[in-house]
């Protein structure tokens, strides 16, 4: 089991239930590091043409008398002549990251890098780290529940990261009455308590098997007023009841299993291979750019036939007598 990320006591009324949170959810990301690329000094055979022209140049210059006796040879090597050293690969190492000066190229030494807010156009308050420390919230040991609300009433916008419940040995009674009473009402409870510094408001909800722990966002985090306001008037009667249909004819149960990471198998795929020194996988051609819709009636109309069976099946599916009735009509007419 994953470790907790929080551990006290969920507590309603005269009820305290021992538990702990487990991260529900969390965004799978492949782990990029900055690296330093050097090339490896070049040996002779790796040299260019040009460059080897110019090395065996000076060579000869600052070669003794060739007349006098005991000289050493020197040899040509020719274009055509075979070598055996590989070209070394580059060396990658990790590197660190820097603070540079906005003002100049000049590197900031870490122990005078600080943070600061910056309270009006190019002027600046430091907060040291003293201060940030006691201003951060201690973790708390209790999560008191002050109210049971419809989930239905909550906005999903306020959402913000997902934990599993998990009872200690002291607690699983209490958590199974929680757990239950939830079910039965329909109810989820909202608290308050304290974690990594934070102060947080979470919705406890039950789940399949157990409850769930939702951390929220506060009223002031949500950019309310950013939401686009959609045009509703806009939207005739006809164009609305065929979308519901379309709506209603790709209605089906949420299966998370459709949906996968494409970008991160990818890139997995692609550091595999490097590894492997093989070729990199051939990156998929991206979709043609759909046209612009200018009649939305005939898209929507368009799209529901596209749901609809084809017209082989069709045909396959009539009964008999619709066939013979149909065979019989053309008859008719050719005789005529």
């Amino acid at each position: 089991m994953a470790s907790a990320v929080w551990r006290g006591f969920i507590t309603f009324g005269v009820i305290s239930i021992p538990a702990r949170l487990f991260r529900a959810a969390r965004a799978e990301r492949v782990s990029l590091r900055r690296l330093r690329r050097e090339e490896p000094s070049p040996t002779f055979d790796a040299l260019s043409k040009d460059s080897r022209d110019s090395r065996l140049g000076a060579a000869l210059r600052s070669s003794p008398d060739p007349s006098q006796k005991n000289q050493p040879k020197l040899t040509l090597v020719s274009e055509s002549t075979p070598t055996t050293a590989a070209i070394p690969a580059p060396v990658l190492t990790p590197v660190k990251q820097a603070s540079i000066s906005n003002d100049s190229d000049e590197i900031v030494p870490a122990e005078s890098v600080v943070k600061g807010f910056e309270y009006e156009k190019d002027r600046f308050v430091q907060i040291d780290a003293e201060e940030l420390k006691s201003a951060a919230a201690q973790t708390s040991t209790e999560m008191q529940i002050g109210e049971f609300v419809k989930l239905a009433d909550i906005d999903p916008v306020y959402f913000e990261t997902s934990y599993y419940v998990g009872a200690e040995a002291a607690g699983e009674k209490a958590y199974a009455l929680l757990y239950r009473s939830m079910q039965l009402t329909g109810l989820v409870a909202i608290a308050q308590f304290a974690m990594h510094g934070r102060e947080h408001v979470v919705l406890l909800r039950p789940g399949k098997a157990g409850m769930l722990a939702h951390t929220m966002f506060f009223r002031t985090e949500v950019r309310s007023n950013e939401e686009h306001r959609a045009d509703t008037k806009a939207v005739s009667e006809k164009e609305l009841n065929l979308a519901c249909t379309l709506i209603d004819s790709l209605a089906g149960p949420f299966e998370p299993e459709k949906y996968r990471d494409t970008y991160r198998e990818k890139l997995e795929a692609l550091i595999a291979a490097k590894v492997q020194d093989q070729a990199a996988p051939s990156p998929i051609a991206n979709l043609k750019s759909r046209p612009r819709v200018v009649d939305l009636t005939q898209a929507l109309k368009q799209s529901l036939a596209n749901l609809k069976k084809p017209a082989g099946l069709e045909r396959r599916a009539r009964k008999p007598e619709e066939a013979a009735v149909t065979t019989t009509k053309k008859r008719s007419k050719s005789a005529s």
